[in-house]
């Protein structure tokens, strides 16, 4: 009996499955090569980092202590205990306490970005999105039908005006406009932070249209000075959900994070988390809410923040010394990026160049809803210590250099 083959099953595939690898999967091939390669690619948290004698400590004793609840399944909304310890970690950090039915546990941040958009897209609304903007949510907002419309993003972050321009723009092409998807702290991949007197006017303005303010908090915790500035979610708690994640702060390898905001949008995230994956792990969430409650997560942040603002600073000095003349790049004080602008330059071309040359970064063309064509690329410092930065910004010149010819 003859097999079926790859060319006869591709044709098969759902229409949203047959665009190939995602950009976001290149990212994460590349940031597992290993070897030599200098990597700026994946915005991935250092492992060495995390105090991993203590996490051992504290899950042992999650499973000893809660066995009926680590080794279980949990509730759709998330473990009711944990869920007490977040909305008080909300009310800490931002002033404000969701309710008791605004808030939801769920996989990690792209988890939240799917439930909402399983919540309140229909085939062909459109989401406002920054330019540029994370990859990973434009795939997400996709695959769930929804069209992506770009607002308009200067060197102090996304112009709140632009939120009306994009939103008719929407409108006139027959895509009714329901959410908007900004990343106020430290945005990836631009690394920068909304003011606020914009956020307070980005929730204005969704206020008046009608739109669903998106608020990705990814990197919040992650000022190098310990700062915050009021989120949106503390501005505008019903035209807000906030979507976070424990990622970059406590581990990826635990896939928790959380999202608050109205109740009626909260319960529908909460249904259809149980037609996806029932429940975020019940063992991550016993392990996390013992590190939170017991003071660990508070404690850790400062590390932290030390060891990325070194790093950061760091990456600065490699590029003031191999780039300065030749390119233009954003200042974080905070997060895990820089934003680059290497003029003349096609990125996606310097990108296959650079990866001969032994260094790896994400051309900044996937950043953007309409994959334009740039002059961008983003470096992520989080994974490459403070020793290796020069090496690979003289990499990343001689790539530039080759393709200047």
């Amino acid at each position: 009996m003859t097999e079926i083959t790859h060319d006869e099953w591709y044709p098969r595939l759902a229409a949203r499955a047959q665009g190939g690898p995602s950009d976001l999967s290149a990212i994460l091939a590349l940031a597992s090569a290993g070897g030599d390669l200098v990597d700026f690619s994946g915005g991935f948290p250092d492992p060495s980092l995390y105090d991993t004698q203590l996490l051992g400590e504290t899950a042992s004793k999650a499973i000893a202590s809660k066995p009926e609840v680590a080794l279980q399944y949990a509730p759709n909304y998330g473990i009711a205990s944990l869920r007490e310890v977040l909305r008080g970690q909300v009310t800490r950090t931002q002033g404000v306490t969701p309710g008791a039915d605004d808030l939801i546990v769920t996989s990690g941040g792209v988890d939240a970005i799917t439930l909402v958009s399983k919540s309140m897209l229909d085939h062909g609304d459109a989401v406002l999105v920054e330019a540029p903007s994370y990859l990973g949510a434009f795939s997400v907002f996709r695959s769930h039908d929804g069209v992506c419309f770009s607002m308009r993003n200067d060197e102090d972050g996304l112009i709140p005006a632009s939120i009306e321009e994009a939103y008719e723009q929407a409108r006139a092409a027959g895509h009714p406009p329901k959410v908007v998807y900004v990343i106020p702290d430290f945005q990836n991949p631009s690394g920068l932070r909304l003011s606020l007197e914009r956020r307070r006017e980005v929730v204005e303005i969704a206020r008046r249209l009608g739109l669903l303010v998106l608020e990705d908090v990814a990197y919040r915790d992650l000022a190098f000075d310990g700062s915050y500035i009021d989120s949106l979610y503390a501005l505008g708690p019903d035209v807000t959900v906030q979507m976070g994640t424990f990622s970059k702060t406590f581990t990826p390898g635990t896939r928790m994070g959380w999202a608050c905001g109205p109740a009626t949008v909260i319960d529908a995230m909460a249904q259809a988390k149980t037609n996806t994956d029932q429940c975020a792990g019940a063992l991550g969430q016993t392990i996390l809410e013992s590190y939170i409650a017991e003071g660990h997560y508070a404690a850790s942040l400062p590390v932290l923040r030390g060891a990325y603002a070194a790093r950061c600073a760091g990456l600065m000095d490699a590029l003031t010394d191999g780039l300065g003349e030749r390119a233009s790049w954003t200042r974080p004080g905070g997060g895990f990026f820089t934003w680059l602008e290497i003029p003349g330059v096609d990125s996606k071309q310097l990108a296959a160049s650079a990866v001969e040359e032994g260094v790896a970064f994400v051309p900044g063309g996937p950043f953007f809803a309409d994959s334009r064509p740039n002059t961008n690329i983003r470096l992520s410092f989080s994974g490459t210590t403070v020793d290796r930065m020069g090496e690979g910004i003289a990499r990343l010149r001689r790539s530039i250099e080759r393709l200047d010819g």
